[in-house]
């Protein structure tokens, strides 16, 4: 009898010890996990600390605005979860411009003040079709071809320009027939195509087709009645999308009548600003323009000494107008920024830097135009794509404030990166290196204005918890780093202000609705 109470005993006593263990190991489990779950927390809270606009903070009303973004951010990015095929920004821009149009997300960014466009090329700022309807059918106007590119230009008499075989374009159309031949034309002056990977099938290749459009138009642009208007619309292209100042780069153009006269450099400025003034007198709300001159990166020494001479020359006489210097062209192509280092040592005593480097994909090549970018305190880097690659050089533009000009779509379609979530301006957010959305070429891909830059930035290189924060950083930066004069930056940042409170208004507003 006492050995059966003494084995119950034991079995009771290992009963009561193997419990025990199991509510201690519980108790050691359940407080690892909540240890693990706060590190885990604690990395993520620093990450976002200091993540692209993180010094933003939230009024009650963005609060709330930023609710109803998220609430659409996160519909749109949960069916690119579910399908990447159907995440628009990693879908090429040509194939995915009408889809992006009916983006919810679009649609908000759309309403929002953007402030500033800061890297627009003067050439590929309006859009193709306005150039078709309301350029194209003009009397006197030509086209030709000129060592296998197509060229568009206003003549009394074909025999004053013995570059081309001139034909009238109203005697295309007619042979053509309107629509067909307006298609026909609408390619001239797009990269678009169904089928972009087949098309152009290397960087080479869709470089060729983007600089043969430029050819293109250059004549049909310098026309001066057409040039005036087509600043006009440049500008109206970019207020209807709530901009409200831009800098173009652009060349000095030889404006012509079709009488034979052209203009001086000091005329073609002073007809640049009429149409501006003539904008801004219509268009209260915007603020202005300023232009950044810019020479291809392939010209010998002798040119470009003269080219920096000229606009030297005319900063003097247009000092509030002319902001400064950049080259442009296919950067594997031209020279190196080193190599025309003793110009520019001398020309920086007159002119800012606004150059375009690491605009590539090669490492240790011409991606050390972004070092010398920086070792002349450029004001702002255009692309700066290569950047990342190189860790020195990032935290030397850090610590001289030297932002980025980042191009999403147009490194896209001119294939430098196929999707954007893999850009590396995501990782220059992260480490919230200074860096404004830009536009670039717009007309050349069929957009307009700061949209869809935005929405391809936002979308596609922030984490799914970014939201109205990043927007308002946006545009904040690009007054912060335009090259506007201290008292005209502030100016212009109330006024944005007074803006971005209308537009929070009108999403609440239309929400309640």
């Amino acid at each position: 009898m006492f050995g059966m109470w003494q084995t119950l005993i034991i079995i009771l006593v290992t009963f009561i010890i193997i419990i025990g263990a199991a509510v201690v190991t519980t108790m050691l489990t359940s407080s690892d996990s909540d240890n693990y779950l706060q590190e885990r927390a604690t990395i993520l809270s620093r990450e976002e600390s200091t993540f692209y606009g993180h010094n933003v903070n939230l009024t009650a009303k963005e609060i709330l605005v930023n609710k109803i973004l998220l609430k659409e951010k996160t519909e749109e990015l949960t069916v690119g979860y579910k399908n990447s095929s159907n995440f628009l920004p990693s879908v090429h821009f040509f194939q995915a411009k009408d889809r992006i149009d009916k983006s919810p997300v679009f649609a908000i960014i759309k309403k929002m003040p953007k402030a500033m466009s800061l890297h627009t090329h003067l050439l590929a700022g309006v859009s193709a079709d306005f150039l078709i309807k309301e350029i194209s059918y003009r009397d006197n106007l030509y086209g030709g071809y000129f060592r296998d590119t197509f060229k568009l230009k206003f003549l009394a008499d074909p025999q004053d320009d013995d570059r081309c075989n001139w034909t009238l374009i109203s005697d295309m159309r007619l042979n053509q027939t309107a629509p067909v031949f307006d298609i026909w034309l609408r390619e001239q002056l797009l990269l678009n195509v169904e089928n972009p990977n087949d098309a152009y099938p290397s960087a080479e290749s869709v470089w060729g087709k983007f600089k043969k459009i430029f050819t293109t138009v250059y004549d049909l642009l310098s026309y001066k009645p057409v040039f005036q208007e087509y600043i006009y619309q440049l500008l109206q292209e970019l207020y209807d999308d709530n901009v409200m100042y831009t800098e173009l780069r652009g060349t000095m153009m030889p404006l012509y009548e079709l009488d034979g006269r052209t203009y001086s450099n000091q005329q073609f400025f002073e007809i640049f600003i009429e149409a501006v003034n003539k904008f801004k007198a219509k268009h209260p709300r915007f603020i202005g323009v300023r232009y950044i001159h810019s020479i291809y990166r392939g010209v010998n020494e002798d040119v470009l000494r003269t080219g920096l001479d000229d606009i030297i020359k005319m900063k003097q006489l247009f000092p509030d107008f002319i902001s400064g210097f950049d080259f442009v062209g296919f950067e594997s192509e031209g020279k190196s920024i080193v190599d025309y280092r003793a110009q520019l040592l001398e020309a920086k005593k007159h002119l800012k830097f606004f150059f375009h480097a690491g605009e590539t994909n090669w490492f240790g090549h011409v991606d050390l135009n972004l070092l010398d970018a920086i070792l002349l305190n450029a004001t702002r880097i255009g692309h700066g794509f290569a950047a990342v690659k190189h860790p020195a050089l990032l935290k030397l533009g850090k610590e001289r404030n030297i932002p980025f000009e980042i191009c999403p779509i147009s490194n896209q379609v001119l294939m430098l990166n196929e999707d954007p979530k893999n850009h590396p301006a995501a990782i220059l957010m992260a480490i919230d290196y200074p860096l404004v959305i830009c536009n670039d070429d717009p007309s050349i891909w069929n957009a307009t204005g700061l949209s869809y830059d935005w929405y391809v930035a936002f979308m596609a290189m922030t984490p799914k918890t970014s939201g109205i924060e990043v927007l308002k950083q946006f545009a904040i930066n690009s007054i912060v780093y335009s090259a506007m004069e201290a008292q005209e930056k502030k100016r212009a940042m109330e006024q944005w202000k007074t803006q971005w409170s209308e537009f929070l208004d009108n999403v609440l507003s239309e929400k309640s609705d």
